[in-house]
């Protein structure tokens, strides 16, 4: 129990959680500030206007905008999107009330097939469960009068649309406007900011050795950074259509800009690491400074966002190493870093140049071809492969009805939360349940406490709205704060907010129902346990075989993207392409682990050693992403690829047995067959035949031996990396 409790404040203490969780950045004060002024604004129609009890709901439309509150053009497609669906609920809602709204054998069995198949595509689909939501609030909630829910109905829209995603638009547009392509450019010049300060500190370590300077880096490589890169530029092109023109050079910018940045960490960390002490020769410091000040000189052109003087990375990485290299790992590093310097300066040149690169067209994967189709939708394959999906849709739909005929059976229309509660916590898998139904439970509590407080000590000394809007603005400012968080407590701000407005909002004049927030709370308990059974006994979802999913679906694009060959190497989008591919599949892996970790039965032997196997699986295949990076970077160039013409078939070899494995990996990770017969032994013998071939080719050019060499040192890293992941299998396997 004590492991479930620190899983759940995902390894660390309560205090710690909410240190880190609550951190006011700077990007996060202004997005606070904006959804602040909107819930006050919301807030003073609502008190002035008095609109219907539905104006709580519109704080959590807010909150699902806060994501995109960094811009209004994106933030506008995004409430454009939300519309579509309230529409889609508002007609539903309005159809179902007008045929079965007074006859309750008929709404009963409709409301739940119609929410199971409401669910089921949103499941499908990918889209917020808005119509299931909106339709249980409209219909349900007051069953006994469909004429009024009809009206309410008709006030989504104006009360949701209008207002919420208005008062949203209009925030961006006049507080803290924010530019994308501003702030793209700002994250990549904090990246060349780190690279070239490191690079800084290496260059003055000392003669004798004196690393006092020098620090490990506390940033690691991650895929999350390459991938927020990503959604930046995908949200300036939304909002500058100009900028989709350069999309190639921005993507391949933001690709090198990365790899250098893990060449540097690399580098830092090996001359830290190593023991003895590892002397960096007056040559190696020479080199590191003039890759140093070339990045300082691409940070420049980056931001006033101009082309680099052209063959300045030529001109000054061109410092020859008398010497013998101080050690063969730290030479063969620098190698690497110089031409991550050179590629780097070339692609800001073609950023900012004149002429752009050919547009490339990103292919859609083979396996999703024809899916749209509606006829696609009537397939055996589709049922089989969603139907998860439908079970879904079935259990949570269940959990409706029976909160719904327990209301009614105790005639305590106060905690008809409960059936709202049910769709809200919909979740893939148990253990994401659970967590959101912790932050829902949370946030309603101390919402409703504060709620408490506010009517009984501050309500009765209040006269005008002014008064009002200054005490309520604490807990306005207290939701905002925690709901421009990251995921893991945004939503208990979301809560905070609608169970606060829940009991103040609605009614004319001061509130005098004490009962409301503590039927609201109650109805959230009822909807947690009832969904929460139902979910355990009936089709569980184990967040394992979730990340077991994800976990495999890496591997597959590591093998198939292996297995394109090094002859005719993919086009220069596919390394990005693949980036994001695996960057979506470990993030999910990542949060099915910590979903896995609070379900029921975790803390047993075996569970709990094969989810610390299946995390450590995240981290190798994180390894692996860089390092098949790193090979594709030298593959582009076509006199890499010359150079070692030679050597093709065997390195096509040696990949194609990687991909195999790999393949094989993930077939067996998901107990399916595989006859694939790559051995250990097999792969090692053919790096082995490719590296005395390799001392054979171009012998009497130094450089191009050094450049194989390293090429070479990422296989065995990365054979090596494949051998740590099979034995990881191999112990999940045993459990």
């Amino acid at each position: 129990m004590h492991e479930i409790w620190q899983h759940l404040w995902f390894g660390m203490t309560p205090a710690d959680f909410l240190r880190t969780e609550l951190r006011l950045t700077p990007a996060r004060r202004i997005l606070t500030m904006r959804l602040f002024i909107t819930l006050m604004i919301i807030s003073f129609v609502g008190v002035t206007l008095r609109p219907p009890s539905i104006i709580a709901l519109s704080f959590s439309f807010v909150m699902m905008l806060a994501p995109t509150m960094m811009d209004h053009t994106t933030t506008r497609v995004s409430a454009w999107k939300l519309m579509r669906l309230e529409v889609v609920a508002i007609v539903i809602s309005i159809i179902s009330l007008a045929m079965w709204g007074d006859q309750p054998w008929f709404l009963v069995p409709w409301s739940y097939g119609l929410i199971t198949v409401l669910l089921f595509i949103s499941r499908v689909t990918g889209t917020p469960t808005i119509p299931p939501m909106l339709y249980v609030f409209s219909v349900l909630y007051n069953p006994e009068h469909p004429e009024q829910n009809v009206y309410g109905a008709l006030w989504i829209f104006p009360t949701l649309g209008l207002l919420a995603f208005g008062t949203s638009i209009a925030a961006q547009l006049i507080f803290w406007p924010q530019n994308y392509e501003k702030l793209l450019i700002k994250t990549l010049d904090e990246r060349l900011d780190f690279i070239a300060h490191m690079l800084d500190r290496l260059a003055r370590q000392v003669e004798g050795g004196d690393r006092a300077i020098l620090s490990k880096s506390d940033e690691t490589p991650t895929l999350v950074n390459v991938s927020r890169q990503f959604a930046i530029l995908s949200r300036a092109e939304m909002t500058d259509s100009a900028l989709k023109n350069k999309h190639a050079e921005w993507i391949d910018f933001i690709v090198e800009v990365d790899a250098w940045f893990n060449v540097t960490v690399k580098l830092n960390n090996l001359v830290l690491e190593t023991d003895p002490s590892l002397i960096l020769t007056g040559s190696d410091r020479a080199k590191i400074y003039a890759i140093g000040v070339e990045c300082r000189e691409l940070q420049k052109a980056l931001i006033e966002c101009e082309t680099p003087i052209e063959n300045s990375a030529d001109n000054k990485l061109s410092v020859e190493i008398s010497n013998p290299p101080s050690n063969d790992s730290l030479f063969l590093l620098l190698h690497q870093l110089e031409h991550s310097a050179l590629r780097t300066s070339r692609c800001l040149a073609l950023l900012y140049g004149p002429v752009s690169q050919p547009t490339v067209n990103e292919t859609e994967p083979a396996s999703s071809k024809g899916q749209t189709s509606p006829l696609f939708w009537l397939s055996k394959q589709f049922w089989v492969d969603n139907m998860d999906a439908l079970h879904y849709g079935m259990k949570f739909a269940l959990g409706v009805m029976i909160c719904l005929f327990l209301v009614q059976a105790f005639r305590w229309p106060g905690i008809d939360t409960a059936l709202l509660t049910c769709v809200i916590v919909a979740e893939t898998s148990l253990g994401a349940e659970y967590r959101k139904s912790v932050m829902r439970i949370m946030g309603a509590i101390l919402g409703g406490l504060l709620a408490y407080v506010f009517i009984i000590v501050l309500e009765p000394a209040l006269e005008t709205i002014a008064g009002f809007m200054l005490s309520i603005a604490p807990v306005m400012w207290l939701s905002a704060w925690v709901g421009s968080g990251s995921p893991r407590i945004a939503y208990v701000g979301t809560q905070i907010g609608f169970a606060f407005a829940h009991a103040v909002l609605p009614g004319y004049g001061p509130v005098t129902d004490l009962e409301s927030a503590r039927d609201r709370v109650l109805g959230i308990l009822l909807g947690i346990t009832v969904v929460g059974v139902i979910d355990y006994v009936i089709w569980p979802q184990r967040s394992e075989r979730m990340l077991t999913k994800k976990l495999a679906a890496s591997m597959r694009t590591f093998g198939k993207f292996l297995s394109m060959g090094v002859a005719s190497p993919p086009d220069r989008l596919s390394s990005a392409a693949m980036l994001k591919s695996i960057d979506s599949d470990l993030q999910s892996a990542q949060t099915f682990l910590e979903h896995a970790q609070i379900e029921p039965g975790s803390n047993q032997a075996g569970a709990s050693s094969r989810l610390n196997t299946m995390g450590l699986m995240i981290g190798t295949l994180h390894t692996i992403a860089r390092r098949v990076q790193a090979r594709h970077h030298y593959h582009v160039g076509k006199e890499f690829r010359d150079q070692i013409a030679a050597l093709i078939k065997l390195q096509a070899a040696l990949d194609h047995s990687f991909s195999q494995a790999l393949l094989g990996f993930a077939d067996r990770l998901e107990n399916k067959p595989n006859d694939s017969n790559v051995s250990k032994q097999s792969s090692y013998q053919m790096l082995e035949e490719l590296t005395r071939q390799a001392i054979l080719v171009n012998a009497s050019n130094a450089d191009e031996v050094h450049l194989i060499n390293a090429h070479i040192d990422l296989d065995k890293i990365l054979i090596n990396a494949i051998d740590e992941l099979g034995s990881m299998l191999a112990g999940i396997k045993s459990h």
